[in-house]
Order: C-alpha cells, then structure tokens, then sequence
C-alpha cells in the first residue's frame, strides 16, 4: 500500500482486466437484499421509541440483540467459508433475514417486544452469515489492484436497494398513516415484501454465480491466485514478521472493536434524538434520511476508486478528525435541511475510510481470507452489541447530547490504533501493490 497519493494519469483499464464475467451477477443480488435496510432501522427505532414509548435502553437492547445474533454466527461463519459452499451461505444467510422480516412483521401487529427482539437476533445471525461469504467471493472475483472498487460497486448496489426500498416503504407507511391510521398491517406492510424480496436474492444467487470462477490476472495463465501468497510466504519467513504480524492484528483489531461499541454508542440515537430535537414528524424525517442513501450510492463507485489510490494513513486521520466535526454539529443543527446535508457528509466520510481499511485488510491473506472477515465480524459484533445498550442508557440518565459527544472524543482517540495497526501489518501483506504501479 503506497503513502503518497498516485497523480499520474492512467489510461482506463476495462472491465475484464479488474473483475470475473459474472461479477455483476455477484453484486445484483445486493439490490434485493439491502431493499429493507433503511426501512426497518428507521421503523424499528421510531416504533419502539415513538410509539410504543419504550426507554432508549429498549431500542438500544434492540440493536445490541441483532448484533448479538451477528457475534454468534461469527464464531463460525469465517471457518466455513473457507471449508464450505460460499453460495450456499449466502442463500442460508438471505432465508434468514427473510424469515426475520417476517417475524418482525407479525410482531409488530401484535406489539409483542420480545418478539421484536427474537426476530432481531434471527435477523443478525443471517445478515452474518451472509456478508461473510459474500465479501470473500467479491475479493476473489476482483483484481487487487481494483479491489475498493469492487467494494465500492457493492455499495453502489446497496445503496440502490436501500433507495428503492426507502422511497416504496415510505410511500406504503405514508399512505397508509392517511388513509388507514393506526392500523399496523398496512402501515408496516412494506416489511414483509422485504421478506419475500431476501428469499428470491438467495435463490438467484445460487443459481447465477459460479463460486470457482476466480480472477485471474492478465500477465498470468494459472487459474489460482495461491502464487503471490507462496511468494509473500517465502520472503516472510526469511524475516520472521510473526511476532510483528500478530502484534499489528492485535492493535488493528482492538482498534475495531473500539470503533465498534463507539458507533453503536450513538448512531441507533441519531433519529430519536431528531424527532424529540429538531422535527416531531416522522415521515417528513424520514424523507430528510433519503438523500443519504440515494447520494451514498451514486458516489460509492469513485469513492471506492479513490480509495484504490490514496494514502491510507492520512485518509484515516484526517476522516476521522472531520467525523467527530460532522457529529458535533449534527446535534446542534436546528434545521432538518442542514441536518441532511450533515448526514451525507457523515456518510461519505465513512464509506471512504471503509473501502480503505476493506482493500487492505481482503489482502492480508488469501487462503483464510473468510477468516480474516469472520475476525473482524466477531470483534466488530461484540463491539455493536455493548455500545447501543451503553448508549441507550447514557441517552437516558444523563442527556440526548451524551452519547454523540462521548463517540467524538472515542473516535478522535482511536486515530493511533489503525495507523499504527495498519504500518506494522503493511509489508506482511499476502497481495503486495507497491511493487506493481504500472497496474
């Protein structure tokens, strides 16, 4: 990974020379998966606090509970994506969140809280389950040097499944407020289409991509990308990294944890804390949170390039510095125009640093690449299911202000663990870029 920024021009590098025939196809199912994402994050939040008027620490225990769920499957997802079928995970992993859509379709109707909670637990063991495998199989699908784009067209998908779903869920909600009031099968009837929408994704999924259909770079003529990996072994074991190694996952990973339980600290509140501050009208807020995913999803791509080219270390820095920034006048805006502004800014600023730390850490190792991802799932799980009960509680007992004010010290503190992390794993790295510039 270079430390300064690549200015050079280049000439386009086409399609089959960065991704697989069917990568595409990898990515399509993204959209139908990711249509009840906003949806249900928003519906969930405003239903539990809004209306049926449950302290914070309640809607926080429900973000903690799908987290918990994640942090269960976690365990096990990175080893059997290694050993397993991948498309076969990936279609366990949609029938989950479809079955738990369901399940918190009917608990809604029934007001049942503890069937809220169960379907949340069922929803993050399949939300798991699936990502795991599926970021693996993007990894091998895509070149190194392309690989935050790849990561990027993913994004793009999912955030055109998330508009998609936002615009159809907010009309059916809005409509039905109007016309129907206070009847929950209509009001919430978006879930369930969500549902059925997760079910057909797993099935088009196993039946349009071919897991053993790698990349395969162009200078090459082997169908296996196990040769820079023996390479990179070879020259490590001359210079004995393990002790370096391990000690740079140890602080990179701590790092994630950390980041973790402080982005569940205070982002489940971010809309209560709208609703009772700057705008009581649900669906008029709800409608503000739209530009967020529509403009997410049309800069993901160039982000995701971007993030190919730039010097990690001060792209760390400097987001996270401008994140805490973002977070400090979000809950001092006063105007929901600014506030969306605020959120897209938010959002840009996480989804480059994302692709960064998605491209490094997908080349630390091949053969246990599902393992890599399993890791960070397991520590980015426990981290999100400590900090939204923490947070709800803070939000509580102390302020509606605490929560993001604490997450901005956090975040500013956690700069030294991913630099650091990141400069002692860096020239232990399985899929090397520094030598190849040319690409």
């Amino acid at each position: 990974m270079r430390l300064t920024f690549r200015n050079e021009k280049k000439e386009s590098v086409p399609d089959h020379q960065k991704f697989t025939s069917d990568f595409n196809s990898v990515i399509f199912i993204v959209v139908w998966n990711s249509l009840g994402f906003f949806f249900i994050e928003y519906i969930m939040a405003y239903l539990i606090k809004q209306v049926l008027n449950y302290p914070a620490s309640y809607l926080g225990l429900f973000f903690s509970i799908i987290t918990f769920g994640g942090l269960i499957s976690s365990i096990f997802i990175g080893y059997l994506t290694d050993r397993f079928s991948k498309r076969i995970l990936i279609m366990i992993g949609s029938f989950g969140r479809g079955l738990s859509y369901l399940g918190l379709y009917f608990s809604i109707i029934l007001e049942s809280l503890i069937g809220m909670y169960i379907s949340a637990f069922i929803l993050g063991l399949g939300a798991y389950i699936f990502w795991n495998p599926l970021d693996s199989i993007i990894s091998e699908k895509s070149s190194k040097y392309h690989r935050s784009s790849a990561f990027g067209k993913r994004r793009f998908a999912l955030g055109i499944g998330m508009v998609l779903g936002t615009v159809v869920g907010f009309i059916i909600f809005s409509l039905a407020n109007v016309f129907t009031p206070n009847n929950a099968f209509f009001i919430y009837g978006a879930i369930p289409v969500f549902g059925i929408s997760n079910f057909y994704a797993g099935i088009q999924f196993s039946r349009k991509v071919d897991e053993e259909k790698k990349f395969v770079y162009p200078e090459s003529n082997n169908d296996s990308l196990s040769e820079p990996e023996l390479e990179n072994s070879t020259e490590s074991s001359k210079t004995s990294p393990n002790f370096l190694f391990f000690l740079g996952i140890i602080i990179l990973f701590a790092g994630f944890l950390l980041s973790a339980v402080n982005y569940g600290f205070y982002r489940p509140f971010i809309q209560p804390y709208v609703l009772e501050n700057i705008n009581s009208n649900a669906e008029l807020v709800a409608w503000f949170y739209l530009p967020t995913a529509l403009l997410g999803a049309l800069i993901a791509p160039r982000l995701g390039t971007i993030a190919d080219k730039i010097n990690p270390y001060l792209t760390i820095a400097i987001a996270s510095l401008l994140g805490g920034v973002v977070t400090w006048l979000i809950i001092n805006s006063g105007s929901l125009w600014f506030f969306a502004i605020l959120l897209v800014v938010d959002n840009t600023i996480m989804l480059t640093v994302s692709f960064v730390f998605i491209n490094f850490l997908s080349r630390v190792s091949i053969k246990n690449r599902g393992k890599i991802f399993g890791l960070i799932t397991l520590f980015e799980s426990v981290g999100m299911m400590i900090g939204p009960f923490l947070g709800g509680i803070v939000y509580d007992t102390i302020s509606p202000q605490a929560p993001f004010i604490i997450s901005i010290i956090v975040e500013w503190s956690l700069i030294s663990f991913f630099i650091i992390g990141i400069w002692i794993l860096n020239p232990h790295l399985v899929e090397s870029i520094q030598d190849n510039k040319k690409k």
